[in-house]
């Protein structure tokens, strides 16, 4: 696989992964996937499994299980000798302990039903009440907080109730497809509403919004979706070949993406609607070991006897060479040619009390050291890091506090700076706190929700009052931040059609078919922008409306055979082999190994700026240079929490003495406030500034103010990002520095660019200035930004725009066919339910996981868009159940191996496992397709 699509999992892993039945947590997680090389296996004389070795050669990669007289697995012992300990069963079969390699101990116990009745992990228990005939009622987690289930006389889910008395209720037809959901608040009003309708074979045909607006669907004669057509009547048409795979994609600008495959179904060619074609290839396994675009170029891939990626060779000839441990997980990523630029991940370590085993531990690279400690319930609990400043080492901390039900309430910052979390009966949190050194001061209170939904209102520490209203789309119609007041209008497809601010004034908007913003128009200015049929802009004009005749056009040009952009107004703008732009105004810019924007030059002769990166792919260090010479005049050290959102940037003269920093502090994904420190010789900080951020709805900082509730900046940027702050809206004659700019992007002036995680975007081009390193994962056009939609969607990572409502690649799921024929019975009955669930059939779980990703995303465990979360929920389980059907044959996969590696994905998802349908309807019991255990 691309090396752009590795998950570091262990980051959000638990200590042990069953959480419902013990049985098949070691089976799931222990072993290792592998299809190209032998797989070796030995049985006891009751013909069980008694160790698997596993395909690899070069390490031993051996899995051992041991049982008692009953046939009880007892320990699973993996390649590296860890060990997993299963004891005290009961009359079912069910441990009633489970100890993991760190020592720690799950205590589990059961009705007399032999159904999950609590679990205990360090003195904190999950309890499961239930029916008479074994529904789930009720999950109670160790904070007192719980969630309720009711259902139809045909033991279909109907309701979720929470402990504020909210509730989501559904209303089925006679197929059991959920016609209409209704969320409602404490006093029982509809707060949001959607609709389904659906045809007499089952087929979602029409999704009608609160407002009536409709999204419409039909079907070809083999039930494969033949059209989409928006609220508006813009029409996606796709056609199929006879294998069922969508052959030609046809946009409502009648613009033509067309697909080729191979015999085994995997997408050889893709054609985009200017002609540039993409291919792929593909060895016998399956694994891609090509891929040519005109855009990023050409990339070789090589692979293990296990299918893990060893080596990668880029477009610019660079080659990655990647090594893996007993376990198959990744402990090394080289670069032959730079080797500075080398990569470590560390595992399993156990020093000063980490319980690490099972866990991502540390991380090696250029720009320093960064280790992770956890506790017994398996929280991250402290992230420990180095970095190189001139020739001396620094060190930062971040200590993570949490309580019984592992929600978090409390974060330690450097320098003596630290945040605590005030959360309801319902887990909510309600206020934060800060405190520096003895010193606190409130970040916020107040803080309420939609039912199941975002922040409603809240009060910040100076007083101002947030207070938002939503339609029963939950779109945000208006947002009142003390005296200034927005207000949202969409159009029937959700693109906002207009914004009116009291302090800038309105704004109206207008898009084309595709969705494209094509015109933004003030009382003053107009901006018109013109699209190709891949999505490039090819025009801007700017026009005053206040004075006659002033028109600005900015024109660009693109490669004939790509979606490179060679040229803004006539100047040209080279790429190097990869398509990274290497000169932009001026400023030339190097790229290092990893394909990493590391040097900037200005003139094309003076260095200004280089950058380091760290093995997450964080911009770890900036240093800056005295304009002329080589001269270090300071540099800059950036810090992340484990999901990648910016907490902090420390400054560091040209001695490498600390001199001031900045941190953010984040309800959620929503910046709050930042604090602005100087330093003491000591590194102690010896005064502070404290202001509070106001975003609008994409969590855009576009207000501060200060404990006075004074104006001190603003950003009223068009819908691109292109215009400054104004950073002395009071006139004191003292400038007020925010570099936050879209969500996961910060301003960088050497640059003058916005550095955006994996990338870097250019705001007056409304283009990134590299390629995506997901290649077409993150659509059509690689350079292109949220779809040219930048006030619907952002894109915190650099690689894809936020797909609120996208299922994701579907392709794969051809994968649970071949069970269907490898396994029988009960089994394979699943295995025919878990393909129409993969593809996103089943009604009931597709309206569980969408509660569930945006629970997900208002409690920010994850900042994934909907496609990727459910892409990598697909890609997951599939591994997964390669594990265990290698370790228990085909036919051997038992339920509760099923559910407890769901329960392991949907965690590491950052959703939970409430919300894998397998918690909430038994095994074997509909609409849980899941076999019980012992009956395959």
């Amino acid at each position: 696989m691309p090396m752009s699509t590795f998950y570091f999992k262990d980051l959000s892993m638990t200590v042990s992964f069953l959480r419902k039945a013990a049985v098949g947590i070691a089976c799931a997680w222990l072993a290792c996937s592998a299809q190209a090389g032998t797989i070796s296996r030995t049985y006891t004389a009751l013909g069980q499994v008694a160790s698997v070795d596993g395909a690899r050669t070069d390490v031993n990669d051996v899995t051992q299980y041991a049982y008692d007289a009953q046939g009880n697995l007892l320990t699973v012992t993996n390649a590296l000798g860890q060990v997993y300990t299963l004891a005290s069963f009961d009359s079912y079969g069910n441990p009633q302990s489970v100890t993991d390699p760190n020592g720690v101990v799950t205590t589990l116990s059961y009705t007399p039903q032999g159904w999950l009745a609590s679990l205990t992990v360090d003195s904190s228990t999950t309890q499961y009440a239930y029916d008479e005939v074994g529904d789930l009622l009720q999950v109670t987690t160790a904070d007192g907080n719980w969630v309720k289930y009711s259902y139809d006389d045909a033991r279909r889910l109907i309701g979720v109730r929470n402990r504020l008395g909210e509730s989501i209720n559904y209303t089925l037809d006679p197929m059991g497809n959920r016609t209409a959901e209704r969320t409602k608040d404490a006093n029982g009003a509809v707060v949001h509403l959607q609709r389904r309708v659906f045809d007499e074979l089952g087929r979602l045909i029409r999704v009608v919004g609160a407002d009536d607006q409709t999204q419409r669907y039909s079907y070809d004669l083999n039930d494969n979706q033949s059209s989409d057509t928006t609220p508006r009547n813009h029409k996606t048409q796709q056609a199929f070949d006879a294998l069922n795979r969508v052959s030609k994609i046809v946009d409502p600008l009648q613009g033509v993406t067309a697909l080729g495959y191979n015999a085994d179904d995997k997408v050889t060619k893709v054609v985009d609607p200017r002609g540039v074609t993409t291919l792929y290839t593909y060895d016998s396994l399956g694994n891609r070991i090509s891929s040519k675009s005109p855009d990023g170029g050409t990339s070789t891939y090589a692979y293990d006897e296990a299918n893990n990626l060893i080596r990668s060779t880029d477009a610019r000839g660079v080659v990655t060479e990647y090594a893996y441990d007993a376990l198959n997980r990744l402990t090394s990523k080289s670069y032959p040619a730079t080797p500075a630029l080398n990569i470590k991940f560390l595992y399993d370590q156990t020093a000063d009390g980490n319980l690490g085993i099972g866990h991502l531990t540390g991380l090696q690279d250029s720009a320093g050291v960064l280790t992770y400690t956890y506790d017994a319930k398996g929280n991250l609990v402290r992230q420990y890091r180095s970095v190189g400043v001139n020739s001396g080492d620094y060190y930062e901390t971040l200590n993570y506090g949490y309580d019984a039900a592992r929600n978090l309430i409390q974060i330690g910052y450097p320098s003596n700076i630290n945040l605590t979390y005030t959360r309801n009966s319902a887990a909510q949190v309600t206020g934060i706190k800060l405190a520096i050194g003895n010193k606190t001061a409130t970040l916020a209170s107040n803080i309420s929700y939609q039912p199941f939904g975002p922040v409603n209102s809240l009060t910040w520490g100076n007083g101002i009052l947030l207070s938002r209203t939503y339609d029963q789309d939950y779109q945000l119609t208006q947002q009142q931040v003390g005296n200034w007041q927005t207000t949202y209008r969409y159009d029937a497809d959700s693109n906002i059609a207009e914004t009116a601010t009291s302090l800038w004034g309105a704004v109206q908007y207008e898009y084309d078919a595709l969705g494209r913003l094509t015109q933004e128009q003030t009382n003053s200015l107009k901006k018109a922008y013109s699209f190709d049929a891949t999505g490039n802009r090819t025009q801007r004009t700017t026009t005053s409306l206040t004075t006659s005749d002033a028109t600005q056009t900015q024109s660009l040009t693109y490669a004939s055979d790509s979606n490179r952009l060679t040229s803004v107004n006539g100047s040209t703008l080279p790429v190097d082999a990869a398509g990274n732009h290497t000169q932009i105004n001026g400023r030339r810019f190097t790229y290092d190994s990893q394909g990493r924007l590391s040097e900037v030059y200005q003139a094309n002769i003076y260095k200004i700026a280089d950058y380091k990166y760290n093995a997450l792919g964080q911009r770890i260090i900036k240093r800056d240079y005295v304009m002329g010479s080589q001269t270090l005049a300071g540099t800059t050290t950036y810090l992340y929490d484990p999901s990648g959102k910016l907490l902090g940037q420390t400054f560091y003269d040209g001695n490498g003495q600390k001199t001031s920093g900045q941190y953010w502090f984040w309800l959620d994904n929503m910046p709050l406030a930042q604090l602005t420190a100087n330093f003491s010789t000591l590194g102690e900080v010896s005064s502070s500034k404290l202001i509070y951020l106001h975003v609008d709805h994409l969590n855009t900082p576009r207000l501060a103010t200060d404990s006075s509730q004074a104006l001190l900046w603003g950003w009223n940027s068009d819908a691109y990002g292109v215009r400054a702050p104004e950073e002395d809206v009071d006139g004191d004659g003292k400038a007020t520095s925010i570099v936050l700019r879209f969500p996961g992007q910060i301003y960088d002036a050497q640059t003058q660019l916005n550095y955006n995680y994996h990338r870097d975007y250019n705001p007056d081009t409304g283009r990134y200035v590299q390629s995506d390193p997901i290649g077409l994962g993150g659509g059509l056009n690689t350079f292109g930004y949220v779809s040219a939609n930048p006030l619907r969607w952002s894109d915190p990572r650099g690689l894809a725009p936020w797909d609120w409502n996208g299922r994701g690649n579907t392709g794969v799921c051809s994968y649970y066919e071949q069970r269907v024929c490898e396994t029988t019975g009960d089994l394979s009955d699943y295995y025919k339910r878990a393909e129409d669930i993969c593809k996103g059939e089943d009604r009931a779980v597709n309206s569980l996981l969408t509660v569930g990703i945006a629970s997900a995303w208002i409690r920010g465990t994850t900042d994934l868009s909907e496609s990727d979360i459910y892409n990598k929920i697909r890609a997951e389980l599939i591994s997964n159940d390669k594990n265990v059907s290698s370790n228990s044959g085909s036919n051997g996969v038992t339920g509760d191996m099923i559910d407890a590696y769901h329960n392991d994905v949907f965690r590491d998802v950052g959703i939970g496992p409430l919300f894998y349908g397998g918690n909430l309807w038994p095994q074997g019991i509909p609409p849980n397709p899941v076999p019980r255990s012992g009956q395959n």
